[in-house]
C-alpha cells in the first residue's frame, strides 16, 4: 500500500489557462511503482507541481517503442527530450505527471536494458511488451497511483502518448473492448487523451482489416486528439479508423466523445523530436510554415499549442 500524500489546497477554484507557464520549481523525480502483473514493479518519471492544488490533475504519459530515457538508456534518468519537455510543463500547469516505463523492469533474463528499449519495427525485441495487453495495463497501474499516492481527482486524469505508447492509449480510450463491438457498460477512467503519430493496423484489434475494406469498430469514449504527419507510414491506417470513427459512429469534432485528426504535409514520424526543453508559446506563422525546412518544427509546435489548450481544457481538478 502507498502512504498517501495531501497536497496542500492552495485555492478554492481551479483556473486553466491554455498558454505555456513560466518555469518555476517543479520537482521532477525518479521512482518506482507496483503494476498490475504480480511481483512486478514498473519504473517511471514523476513531475509534481512547486504549488498543487488539493485533488490536482493528472496526466500519464506513454513512451514509444525506443523506450522513454534519453540515449535509449535508463541509467541516464533523464526522460527523453519531448517527454521531458511535456513533463515539465504539464507540472508548471498544477498537473501531477507520470511518465510510465513499460520496457526496463520487463528485460529479459540477461539481455541488456539499453538493448530492450529499441523494440521497433525491426529490431530484436520488437513487440516484446504488448502495447495492446501489457502497457495499456501500465497506464491504469499509474493511474492508481497517482490516486492512491498523490490524492490527484480521480475524475481529472488524462493521457498523452507517443508511436507504440500512442497505440496504447488509442485503445486505453477506446469505447469498446478490442475484440468486440459491444459497448463499456461502465465509464472509461480517461478524460481525454493525446495521441501521437500511433500504428493503427490491424494488431490494434477492434475488427479492422487491413486486406479488405473493413474498419472495424474503434471509437473514442471521451475527446481524443491524433497528430501525425502525412508522410508517416502508418497515416493511411490512422485515416481509415478516424473516418470510420465520424462516418459510422459519429464521433465527430464537437461531440462529447470527439475525435480530432489534425496532420501534417510533407511531415513524417516523430516529427516533435526537434528543439529544446522549451514549450512552444506560439504557432509558426504564414511566412514559417511557408518554409519547407521549418515544417517538421511547425508541426511540431502546432500539436504542441493545440494539444497544451486541449487537456488544460479537458482535463481538470474538482470545480469546487
Amino acid at each position: 500500500m502507498h502512504t498517501r500524500i495531501t497536497l496542500a489546497l492552495i485555492t478554492t477554484g481551479l483556473f486553466w489557462i491554455a498558454a505555456p507557464a513560466a518555469a518555476r520549481a517543479d520537482t521532477y523525480t525518479n521512482i518506482s511503482f507496483d503494476s498490475l502483473e504480480s511481483g512486478l514493479s514498473l519504473d517511471g518519471r514523476l513531475y509534481v507541481p512547486d504549488s498543487p492544488v488539493e485533488h490536482p490533475p493528472a496526466i500519464v504519459m506513454a513512451h514509444g517503442c525506443s523506450g522513454m530515457w534519453s540515449e535509449n538508456d535508463p541509467s541516464t534518468a533523464v526522460a527523453q527530450r519531448h517527454i521531458e519537455k511535456w513533463g515539465r510543463e504539464l507540472a508548471a500547469q498544477g498537473y501531477v505527471v507520470l511518465a510510465v516505463d513499460s520496457f526496463t523492469t520487463r528485460t529479459l533474463p540477461g539481455e541488456d536494458e539499453v538493448e530492450f528499449q529499441n523494440q521497433c519495427s525491426g529490431d530484436a525485441f520488437e513487440g516484446e511488451v504488448d502495447p495492446y495487453g501489457e502497457r495499456v495495463d501500465d497506464l491504469a497501474a499509474a493511474r492508481a497511483y497517482l490516486i492512491d499516492t498523490y490524492d490527484v481527482h480521480p475524475g481529472g486524469i488524462g493521457l498523452l502518448g507517443w508511436s507504440q505508447g500512442a497505440q496504447s492509449v488509442l485503445v486505453a480510450m477506446a469505447a469498446t473492448p478490442s475484440t468486440s463491438n459491444t459497448p463499456y457498460t461502465t465509464a472509461i477512467p480517461w478524460a481525454a487523451a493525446t495521441a501521437f503519430y500511433p500504428g493503427c493496423g490491424s494488431q490494434m484489434g477492434y475488427g479492422f482489416k487491413i486486406s479488405q475494406p473493413i474498419d472495424g469498430w474503434w471509437r473514442p469514449a471521451n475527446p481524443v486528439r491524433l497528430h501525425m504527419g502525412e508522410a508517416d507510414n502508418h497515416r493511411g491506417y490512422c485515416q481509415r479508423r478516424v473516418t470510420n470513427a465520424w462516418d459510422v459512429y459519429g464521433a465527430d469534432p464537437g461531440t462529447a466523445d470527439e475525435l480530432i485528426w489534425r496532420t501534417y504535409p510533407g511531415v513524417g514520424h516523430s516529427f516533435d523530436r526537434a528543439g529544446d526543453l522549451t514549450f512552444p508559446t506560439t504557432k509558426c506563422t504564414e511566412t514559417e510554415a511557408a518554409d519547407l525546412s521549418l515544417r517538421e518544427l511547425c508541426a511540431m509546435r502546432d500539436a504542441d499549442v493545440d494539444s497544451l489548450a486541449f487537456l488544460l481544457t479537458l482535463v481538470q481538478g474538482p470545480t469546487s
